[in-house]
């Protein structure tokens, strides 16, 4: 009688595993930043602080970033941008957990949010304005693009879904461009995130209206990656999430810091 002979599984592959990989540590990433936000919003609850409270003093910490700013410190100011988003997060997580989401609550954060993302802009203007001198119109109409692109992204998308079901494509949303001026700042490469800024937020207003286009002519895309549709803790919306990391902290190797 023969003895059978087991073979072991060939392994998937090395792409499929780095995919697996990729997903674990967004999930962890998530997993973290979720219980410590939690955390602090249930002690914020027990203090009495309102939400809409925890809403408003989003932008107030940071107008603080001006001071260092001021002085050409980008790394400061990107602690106190930390500090900020801190409060961004919170305000969310403290309507759930005590329950008292409101529709006016969703309505000034989102009005709030728009308040916070111009003048993280706007500091950036202010430290190109004083502390760049050299190719000070290229950086200029960098930062022009990223405000154009800033404001035009989120009222694409809204004018969108009063139209289609929903438009939520593309890559460089909210979340990511606030990281993305954050790591810029405490890298001392704000040069580097507004050529980020001034090609992605343009480059989702467009695919967001391609997107809506097609919904309205009741088509659907033919692929996923032209138009960015992977959402977040996926291994696409990862690997892209490292680039633009690695690029903000040694980008200035490429294109160096401007004087």
């Amino acid at each position: 009688m023969e003895a059978k002979v087991t073979l072991e599984q060939p392994p998937q592959g090395l792409v499929p595993f780095l995919r697996a990989i990729a997903v674990a540590l967004s999930r962890l990433v998530a997993g973290i930043f979720g219980f410590a936000r939690d955390t602090i919003a249930r002690g914020i609850i027990r203090v009495g602080i309102p939400p809409n409270a925890v809403t408003l003093t989003g932008p107030v910490v940071v107008s603080m970033a001006f001071i260092p700013v001021h002085a050409g410190n980008q790394s400061l100011a990107g602690l106190v941008l930390i500090a900020a988003g801190a409060f961004d997060l919170l305000d969310g997580a403290v309507a759930r957990i005590s329950r008292g989401s409101t529709r006016f609550g969703g309505f000034l954060d989102s009005v709030v949010d728009r308040y916070t993302d111009f003048i993280m802009l706007f500091a950036i203007l202010v430290y190109t304005n004083r502390h760049v001198h050299t190719h000070r119109l290229l950086y200029f109409t960098l930062w022009s693009l990223a405000v154009v692109g800033t404001a035009t992204t989120p009222y694409v998308r809204a004018r969108a879904e009063t139209v289609v079901d929903h438009c939520k494509v593309g890559f460089m949303e909210r979340a990511e461009r606030t990281v993305t001026i954050i790591i810029g700042a405490l890298a001392g490469n704000w040069h580097i995130t507004l050529w980020i800024l001034a090609i992605f937020t343009n480059l989702i207003a467009i695919q967001r209206i391609f997107y809506a286009r097609l919904r309205m002519n009741d088509r659907e895309p033919a692929g996923r990656l032209w138009l960015w549709m992977y959402p977040r803790l996926t291994a696409p919306h990862f690997t892209l999430c490292a680039l633009l990391i690695l690029s903000l902290i040694f980008g200035h190797h490429l294109i160096s810091r401007p004087q």
